[in-house]
């Protein structure tokens, strides 16, 4: 998934689960949407700089079950304040359904190598060509994407950022106006 899109599904959830679950109201969106786009955040540069080369991946160790776990570990009960980041960023699996490539979700329970996107791996040199024949070999592909777009219409509907002074205080301050 696109990280675009990650963000908008994850800022529409956040959005909803703030109207109705009463989820914590002062959550900065400019962070939600950086913890939402961590793992890519994470293992794209590891894979550019060294990882590529030895594994043939650019979904690395962010992705995998266990950093999951340890991030979940390391602040449940004790950082509740940032309870709404770790969501988002444990929301990133979630969203690339994560456990449909077991070499990388299961790492290193099912061996050291990572899921190679295809024949010739990812291609981080040519990340956009890699982008291009997996949407052109799994069109289901579209469907996650295009589901995106509309969660950012929705969100932006909702929140009525197409207004510039409700826009400004989005990027700006990190909130919606209520």
């Amino acid at each position: 998934m696109l990280p675009n899109s990650h963000i908008a599904y994850t800022w529409l959830a956040l959005d909803l689960a703030q109207e109705w679950l009463g989820v914590e109201p002062e959550a900065d969106y400019r962070l939600i949407a950086i913890a939402a786009a961590g793992p890519d955040l994470i293992d794209k540069p590891l894979a550019a700089a060294y990882f590529y080369r030895r594994y043939k991946s650019a979904v690395l160790f962010a992705h995998t079950l266990l950093v999951n776990l340890l991030v979940l570990w390391a602040t449940l009960g004790r950082f509740r304040s940032i309870g709404v980041y770790v969501a988002a960023f444990l929301g990133h699996a979630l969203l690339d359904r994560l456990w449909m490539f077991p070499n990388t979700f299961y790492w290193p329970l099912r061996g050291w190598r990572f899921h190679v996107w295809g024949k010739r791996g990812s291609e981080q040199e040519k990340i956009g060509m890699a982008y291009w024949i997996a949407f052109t070999r799994r069109p289901e592909l579209w469907g996650w994407e295009l589901g995106g777009v509309l969660a950012l219409i929705l969100f932006v509907w909702r929140r009525r950022l197409h207004r510039w002074e409700n826009l400004r205080r989005f990027l700006y301050t990190g909130q919606v106006v209520r």
